[in-house]
């Protein structure tokens, strides 16, 4: 297996600045790895282990995460509405598909196909577009 050249440590304070902004729990957010409260806690300042399965889910959610800022063009009140609020779509909220099985990943499949759409097809601004997504006629996979 590939060694990731991203520190233990860099990876899990980029995961706790993406899922603060995005208006997650603490709680939520060990959920979100399948550790308990106190794990996460334990492992702010070193990290989890690079290739972990743990450390594997900060990396994808990171990723979703900067889909979103692209998308959102920063805005963090857009960012974290959207994020909170049921989308058609995807059918679910996106932090609920989160937590769902590679949830992250098709999350982050419907993002990359939004952006790509919205940079093909749209005359509106990508963060006009995420806040319309809900009312779009597509399917994440």
């Amino acid at each position: 297996m590939m060694k990731s050249v991203y520190p233990p440590s860099v990876v899990t304070k980029a995961f706790t600045w993406a899922y603060q902004e995005l208006g997650l729990s603490q709680e939520q957010a060990s959920d979100l790895l399948g550790v308990s409260e106190n794990a996460l806690a334990q492992t702010l300042l070193l990290g989890f282990e690079s290739g972990t399965p743990e450390y594997r889910t900060q990396l994808a959610f990171i990723r979703m995460y900067h889909l979103l800022i692209g998308l959102s063009e920063g805005d963090s009140d857009t960012m974290r509405a959207w994020f909170h609020e049921f989308q058609m779509p995807i059918n679910a909220a996106p932090v609920d598909l989160c937590l769902m099985e590679d949830g992250i990943e098709q999350l982050s499949h419907f993002l990359r196909e939004l952006r790509q759409d919205a940079m093909t097809t749209s005359p509106y601004p990508p963060s006009q577009t995420l806040a319309t997504s809900a009312v779009r006629p597509q399917m994440a996979h």
